[in-house]
């Protein structure tokens, strides 16, 4: 089975980002995760199911996306993550958990999404490589596509 949980979750997006993070109450954050970077987009609150993928196996995350795609689903955004990681604060401390669905290209060229993970016993919002081969031990947040 693909897919290793599944979680409702509410995301406000009239909500600041800051105020977004502030809720995921991480112990460590990437400065770079900010509003110019990840401008949010959408209004209201809605609620949704955050399906969580495992491969297991290394793939890139061009391969996810389409794995994903095939499979009716898309890449979660940061404003979902950021609501899964506010509702679900242990998850992070079994696993890396991706959100391919937001994308800040830095300014010498390299893409960047978010990702909550850990280090040691603190849990971290930080910044990945695009580009990176991910690991078999990733997990992908993704949510299903409307119809």
């Amino acid at each position: 089975r693909l897919i290793c949980g599944r979680y409702s979750v509410t995301v406000n997006y009239d909500m600041p980002l800051v105020d977004m993070i502030a809720a995921g109450r991480y112990d460590w954050k990437n400065d770079d995760i900010n509003d110019q970077n990840f401008p949010i987009s959408g209004s209201g609150t809605c609620e949704t199911e955050i399906a969580l993928f495992h491969f297991n196996k290394s793939m890139s995350a061009d391969a996810v996306l389409a794995e994903l795609d095939k499979r009716g689903f898309r890449a979660a955004t940061l404003p979902e993550l950021l609501a899964l990681g506010a509702a679900q604060p242990e998850l992070q401390r079994q696993f890396p958990i991706i959100a391919l669905g937001s994308i800040w290209r830095h300014p010498v060229g390299r893409r960047y999404v978010a990702c909550l993970d850990r280090d040691d016993a603190k849990r971290n919002l930080n910044l990945r490589w695009f580009e990176d081969v991910w690991g078999d031990f990733c997990r992908f947040a993704a949510v299903r596509k409307s119809a």
